[in-house]
């Protein structure tokens, strides 16, 4: 048996009308997307969002670095930005096509529901 074909079982929530979480039953997953995440039963967990199925890292243990696409929940709206860089006290952000620049305080980045670093993005599982 070959590392890609062992499965892991991970916790599942769609997202509904509401922007409230309901858990699913739990999605199996192939080892080798979610092995280099310490922890990963506890620290990763599949979205589903209408027809998409997003793959998320918990931040910690995961870090944010230049290029990643973030996850969060702002006044009972979900949203997905790109992390560009931070610059003193200044965040610089993107949307996912990166083509909409935005600078955020620090202290504003901060105060966002963060929840996760996308790791991947697909139509099934």
């Amino acid at each position: 048996m070959h590392s890609e074909d062992l499965k892991v079982y991970l916790k599942t929530y769609e997202v509904l009308e509401n922007g409230q979480l309901k858990p699913v039953e739990e999605t199996p997953t192939n080892l080798i997307i979610v092995e280099n995440v310490e922890n990963f039963k506890e620290n990763t967990f599949w979205l589903k969002i209408k027809n998409l199925w997003v793959l998320v890292g918990k931040v910690p243990p995961l870090s944010i670095q230049s290029g990643d696409i973030i996850l969060f929940k702002e006044k009972g709206k979900w949203g997905m930005f790109r992390f560009i860089e931070k610059k003193e006290d200044t965040v610089i952000l993107s949307d996912v096509k990166g083509k909409k620049k935005t600078k955020v305080k620090e202290e504003n980045f901060t105060s966002i529901n963060i929840l996760g670093k996308v790791i991947r993005i697909q139509d099934k599982v």
